[in-house]
């Protein structure tokens, strides 16, 4: 269930094996914050190294990452009891709140959470 981890989301690697090139989709990391207990979680999944490479890897690259989410300057909208997301990936970054997140990115953050166990991590 757990597919490779670690490393930057924006890192798109190059194995360099095949000489051709290849179409690299990098990381993805999800990271939650927030809820009544104020735990970060993160799921941080190569896309390349997973087994759901084929589907996950085109759909990441289409979405609109400069178009959605707010900036990391824009307040949160999330309450004490409410989560708020940040996507990263080599196209970018966007910052949810848990009711602003659209149908799509929420499938993603869904899919994800299927194959990454998460990471709890110290906020800040």
């Amino acid at each position: 269930m757990n597919d490779t981890l670690a490393g930057d989301p924006r890192d798109s690697g190059d194995n360099g094996s095949s000489g051709q090139p290849a179409e690299r989709f990098g990381r993805l990391l999800v990271e939650r914050s927030g809820g009544i207990g104020g735990m970060l979680l993160v799921w941080d999944v190569d896309i390349d190294a997973s087994s759901r490479r084929d589907d996950l890897g085109p759909r990441i690259a289409e979405l609109p990452w400069s178009d959605s989410g707010q900036s990391e300057d824009a307040p949160q909208q999330a309450g004490a009891d409410r989560f708020a997301y940040l996507i990263e990936s080599r196209y970018g970054r966007v910052r949810f709140g848990e009711s602003q997140l659209p149908p799509e990115w929420k499938q993603l953050v869904d899919e994800v959470r299927e194959v990454a166990e998460p990471q709890r991590r110290q906020p800040g």
